[in-house]
């Protein structure tokens, strides 16, 4: 009989501990629960490496645009360099100083009109008076 009273007490104590503490036992219980599940079913092999795949052609994504990016960005760094270049050959021909709120304005309108070469032609022709054709 005492073996009893302390198998009860053991279990009435373990009990309180499970009511306190039921948040790690779910968090524990929840890996082995899908561990076992996806041990025993190959459909769920298959699940799990498809999410792998996804997930691997999802990074090549990020990674190939993060790349187009990078060289979009020099792309455009050249073409701003450029266009400053002729703009300062033509300013120098005409024997003035390009500014540097007329250099700012210069970068404003590469920035405004990127995709659009003859639009930047035009507005730069506007700026400073010079014929300077963009490609």
């Amino acid at each position: 009989m005492p073996s009893l009273l302390k198998l009860k007490t053991f279990f009435k104590k373990l009990w309180a501990w499970c009511k306190k503490n039921w948040k790690l036992l779910v968090g524990l219980s929840i890996p082995l629960i899908i561990g076992i599940v996806a041990g025993r079913s190959p459909g769920a092999r298959k699940i799990i490496s498809r999410i792998r795949e996804d997930y691997k052609k999802e990074i090549d994504v990020i990674d190939k645009s993060h790349e187009k990016e990078l060289l979009d960005r020099a792309a455009a760094t050249e073409k701003y360099i450029e266009v400053i270049e002729k703009v300062e050959e033509k300013y120098k021909e005409e024997k003035k100083d390009l500014d540097n709120k007329k250099r700012d304005e210069v970068k404003k309108i590469l920035r405004d009109h990127k995709d659009d070469p003859d639009e930047i032609t035009k507005r730069l022709s506007e700026l400073t008076g010079f014929s300077i054709h963009i490609s």
